[in-house]
């Protein structure tokens, strides 16, 4: 196992790094399962606590959070996007577990997609090992077959909530992504984050406004065009903390085909691009904009004061936070 970790990654070409990665894989999953080092000391409560975690709780903070805040947040000016008149406090309070279960549903099946291949598991043996894939707590195979079952209950509830074309939109994304290599490559890798985002943020505002996002001017789908440019420009702040998985398994990220230092550029060239785009867009002053400039050059300080693992896993922390602070944008604006 030493060589795989202890020789340098370079002089390997990308094959040889791929098959050393699923090598180890395959060598860990023959363990028995007191011998894995992250769940050795777990009790079996703890380890079932991990799969409940993947089904209920992998991606929420990044992905349901945000898509309900969104929903939540720009349903309140509605008209503003020409999606009808602004729902009250009850009719949104009412729409939540609709929203919700939308956003849940199809990140569930995201999640199955994107973390059954050999590929996936091999990089989540590294970076993320509590997943349960990489933990043996369930095989390829049988999250093939939750995979399956979850396409009829997805499309139920997108009709059931009113909210079919999002569902498309992001089940053909989640394909390209995941079945047609549209994550080999590290800028249509961008692309199809910025588009899927988009689409967990168009779910729950259709769901709490009853509307399409392309009623009436096309105001709504338009500000998510905006929103999809900022995520692809700087989504790959996450592929910081995961560079030494990432290069190990081969995977061509932004960090790795462009340089460290110029992928961080981007990401600041994105944030201030793209702020001012969006304060364009709703005439929003200074004053209206100042949180979004004040998340944005948080985010960015810390991408470039501190480059350590905890740091840039910190700056993919804070990158939410600038995505917040546009959600406000319309609502700040007269």
């Amino acid at each position: 196992m030493g060589p795989v970790f202890l020789c340098p990654c370079r002089p390997f070409s990308q094959e040889v790094r791929k098959k050393a990665a699923l090598t180890y894989f395959e060598e860990y999953l023959s363990r028995p399962i007191d011998d894995k080092p992250f769940v050795a000391e777990d009790t079996l409560k703890e380890r079932d606590y991990l799969w409940h975690t993947w089904i209920y709780r992998d991606n929420i903070k990044d992905i349901i959070c945000m898509g309900f805040l969104f929903g939540m947040v720009n349903a309140s000016v509605a008209q503003k996007l020409s999606m009808g008149s602004p729902p009250s406090l009850w009719q949104k309070f009412a729409s939540s577990p609709k929203m919700v279960l939308w956003s849940w549903s199809n990140l569930f099946l995201f999640n199955l997609y994107n973390q059954r291949h050999p590929r996936a598991i091999a990089e989540d043996a590294l970076n993320k090992p509590w997943r349960p894939l990489p933990a043996a707590r369930i095989s390829p195979e049988q999250t093939t077959i939750v995979m399956y079952m979850m396409y009829p209950v997805v499309l139920l509830v997108a009709l059931y909530v009113g909210d079919l074309v999002p569902c498309l939109l992001e089940a053909l994304s989640c394909l390209w992504y995941n079945e047609w290599r549209g994550a080999s490559g590290p800028f249509l890798k961008n692309l199809l984050n910025g588009l899927g985002f988009a689409c967990f943020f168009a779910g729950p505002l259709e769901v709490a406004t009853g509307h399409s996002i392309f009623s009436g001017g096309c105001t709504a789908a338009t500000w998510l065009g905006i929103l999809t440019g900022c995520i692809m420009t700087t989504s790959h702040t996450q592929d910081f903390r995961d560079k030494e998985g990432d290069k190990l398994i081969g995977r061509d990220t932004v960090p790795l085909a462009v340089g460290d230092y110029y992928a961080r550029m981007i990401v600041a060239l994105g944030v201030v691009g793209w702020t001012s785009v969006a304060s364009w867009y709703w005439c929003a002053g200074w004053s209206e904009a100042a949180m979004s400039w004040a998340a944005g050059a948080c985010m960015v300080g810390n991408l470039f004061y501190d480059r350590t693992k905890s740091g840039d896993a910190l700056s993919w922390r804070l990158w939410p936070g600038w995505i917040l602070s546009l959600f406000l944008l319309p609502v700040f604006v007269d």
